[in-house]
Parts: C-alpha cells; structure tokens; sequence
C-alpha cells in the first residue's frame, strides 16, 4: 500500500484485522470486505457454501511446523506416545497434520494425543510451561515460540516441517498451497482493472519481501505486534511464490482431496467448480 499505485485507483481503502474465520465470512457475506487474505481451504468451504467468491491466487505454500524440546522429536513416529497441542479445533493445521500423521503410519488420536487450543497465543503458554510435548505453530508465530524459548532457558526447536513431510507423503514437490487472497465475484464483475491492480500489486510486494526482507520486517513491526526481527527470522521459514488460482488449481486439487481423506465431508465431499479458480 505504501509503495504501491493502488491508492491512485481506489481512493478510499478500509482495511479490518480479523481474528477467525467466522468474522472473515461475516464480512464477506455483508459485503463489508470484498477481497480477504485466508488459507485456501477456507475460501473452498465459503465457496462451497455458496458464497460468491474467487480465490484469486496462493502465496503462501508452507509455514506450519511442528515445535518441541531440542532433540525430543526428529521424525513423525517419534510423536508416538505423545501430546501435541494443536490451536483451532477442526481447523486446517490440525487437518494436515491428521493426514501427515496418518501417512506416515500413526494414528491420531491413538498413537498421539491431540489438544485442540483456542489460539497460537495459548498453544505457546501451555506449551512454554511444559504441558505438553510438542505444539502446532505457522510463522510468524513459530518464529516467536522459539526466541521466547531461549530467553527462558529451555529452548524448543523445528523439529517436524509440514511442506517437507507433505512432499514425502505425496510425492508431489515439498510444498502445499496454504493461503492467498479471494475476492467477490461483484468486485471481479464491476472492477475487474481493480481486481487485476491488486493482483500486479501483490506479486510485486512478494518479489520486494524476498528481495528486502529486512526492511520488509520493519514494515511489517510498525502494522503487526511483532518485533521486526522476530518477522525477519519468519520470512526464512515461510515459503513465499505468487501463482494465480488457475495456476495453482492441480496442486490445490491434490490438497483438498489429500484432506477429504482425514474428513470425507469436508467442503461437502467434492472439489470446487472451474469457476472458483481465477486465471
């Protein structure tokens, strides 16, 4: 937005900070937001609910990691036998890591104990204080978790990568589509040179984050409540690639079906029309 040309195109930009998903579909369906930044597998379920949206493209393509004591866990069978906090119940972190613990020979909820949490903020209490084994965490929150660790003298690692895990499990690249941005249909329809700016704009400011990620942190400390160094420290574990919808729609396939495997209900048991994809 600073740097960009889309408050020349658009004169009045209202941004809102959301904190789930239920105020991302409220804002959508009122027509209060018409263009949201959300893991991709959300933009599928409200497109299955018949709202009229687009996901317009996926930028981000893995940061979930698994955090534990250093040494404690290398492997996924070592989770045999232990409790992982995983936040949001239901919600997609605790989706992969089903699958990805049931390809690689466990079983959830039997071979590993899962603690649904409210929250990345009360995964890393409970896990700070020792009670659990492991926790579920996405940059730039994992990033956060660690350097909390050290300075309280018991440091946790990276011990499990989901999109390192996914690749094995797959046999597809080391990767998944996890978030991007959707739009209305009624912005793509009256707006469609907006819609297009926006989408140039974006895959500008991604080529600038990996190119400048220092000042791209410091940036990101003056919006976030996050320290600049912590959001420099994320950027090296987030896996960033601007693809269109269209673009990403065969590897999006293959992860909506991968996690219609853990839910065979999920997104009503079928994958998005054409449509949903925006070229």
């Amino acid at each position: 937005m600073e740097m960009s040309s889309l408050p020349e195109a658009i004169a009045d930009i209202e941004f809102f900070t959301v904190r789930n998903h239920e105020q991302i579909k409220a804002l959508l369906t009122s027509e209060q937001g018409q263009i949201t930044a959300n893991p991709t597998l959300l933009a599928a379920g409200l497109y299955q609910q018949e709202v009229p949206l687009q996901l317009l493209n996926v930028m981000i393509w893995g940061n979930i990691y698994v955090l534990s004591s250093e040494g404690a866990i290398a492997s996924w069978s070592d989770l045999r036998g232990k409790t992982v906090l995983i936040p949001f119940k239901g919600s997609m972190p605790e989706m992969i890591f089903r699958f990805l613990a049931m390809q690689s020979g466990l079983q959830p909820d039997q071979d590993v104990t899962i603690q649904s949490t409210q929250d990345f903020q009360s995964t890393a209490q409970l896990l700070l204080t020792g009670a659990a084994d492991a926790g579920v965490f996405a940059e730039p929150h994992a990033s956060n978790v660690v350097a909390k660790s050290q300075e309280q003298g018991s440091p946790l690692a990276y011990s499990l990568d989901f999109k390192a895990a996914w690749g094995e499990v797959t046999g597809q690249e080391a990767r998944f589509p996890q978030a991007g941005v959707s739009v209305l249909n009624s912005l793509v329809n009256d707006h469609p040179d907006v819609v297009e700016l926006i989408q140039t704009e974006l895959r500008n400011s991604l080529d600038w984050i990996q190119q400048n990620p220092t000042a791209a942190a410091e940036l990101g400390a003056q919006y976030m409540d996050t320290p600049a160094p912590i959001i420099e420290q994320s950027l090296q574990t987030n896996l960033f690639e601007h693809l269109t919808a269209a673009e990403a729609q065969p590897e999006l396939e293959v992860f909506y079906q991968s996690l219609q495997q853990v839910n065979p209900q999920l997104l009503k048991g079928q994958l998005p029309n054409a449509d949903f994809y925006a070229g």
